[in-house]
């Protein structure tokens, strides 16, 4: 046996390690987020999104494109579906920071971040935080919210990873985004109409069949009958008045 063949084996399975390392690498910090954005560029119809964020750690992602009318929720790419919403649909949002709400608004309420105790406002960029997580609430009984983690601690050897304070601030451009669109009405949008509307052609009388269109030939009446010449009323005998006078002279 060759003396050089176990280092050989070695050097070889060395080699595909790192290929294989390598290739988890390009595939977590390349391929996967280039996916997620091909995935959300499909969804909003080619339009750019105002707002977006892609999370490849957690295969998830989320844009909202106002031009476009439409949300696009990503969750567990590859295994659900993804989900369009419209601007209507949109309720709210709400920002967690280290598992507590940090700031709120919602279409029918006030728009100014809640009172937390440690944490001042949203534009207070802290950068000791453990966690920031955005979370969008729909007008969808049967998937009414959707929450995007935009950094946790073992975030920071992966792909897309901003750190605290870069999560905080994009926490800050999704809320103020939202607070700017749950300010306007929602406006339904109706088709325009045609320019040219054809004009309605006046009804046409029935078709009738032909034995109905086929008139009937009544019959003729029949002759009036003539009046004939009655005879005289014949006299009786035992008239006296009307008898002549010359027998009785």
């Amino acid at each position: 046996m060759p003396t050089f063949l176990p280092a050989l084996i070695i050097l070889s399975a060395a080699a595909l390690a790192v290929l294989i390392i390598l290739y988890r690498i390009y595939e977590s910090r390349v391929e996967q987020p280039k996916k997620l954005e091909d995935e959300v560029k499909e969804a909003l119809g080619g339009a750019k999104p105002d707002v977006e964020s892609i999370e490849p750690v957690r295969k998830a992602a989320c844009a909202i494109s106002y031009m476009a009318d439409k949300i696009v929720i990503v969750r567990e790419f590859g295994k659900l579906p993804t989900r369009t919403y419209t601007i209507a649909d949109l309720y709210g949002l709400e920002v967690f920071v280290d598992g507590r709400i940090f700031a709120r608004v919602v279409r029918a309420g006030s728009a100014k971040p809640l009172d937390t105790g440690s944490y001042k406002a949203i534009d207070d960029i802290a950068p000791t935080v453990n966690d920031v997580t955005v979370r969008l609430i729909f007008d969808d009984p049967i998937h009414p919210d959707f929450q995007l983690i935009l950094w946790r601690p073992d975030d920071a050897l992966t792909a897309r990873a901003e750190g605290p304070r870069a999560a905080m601030a994009r926490a800050r451009k999704w809320f103020h985004h939202v607070e700017a669109i749950l300010r306007r009405p929602i406006h339904v949008k109706v088709p325009p109409p045609a320019l040219h509307a054809p004009v309605p052609e006046p009804a046409k009388p029935p078709v009738l069949p032909a034995a109905a269109a086929a008139p009937v030939a009544l019959p003729e009446p029949a002759p009036a009958p003539q009046p004939t010449a009655s005879a005289p009323p014949k006299k009786s005998e035992g008239d006296v008045l009307n008898a002549p006078l010359i027998p009785y002279i």
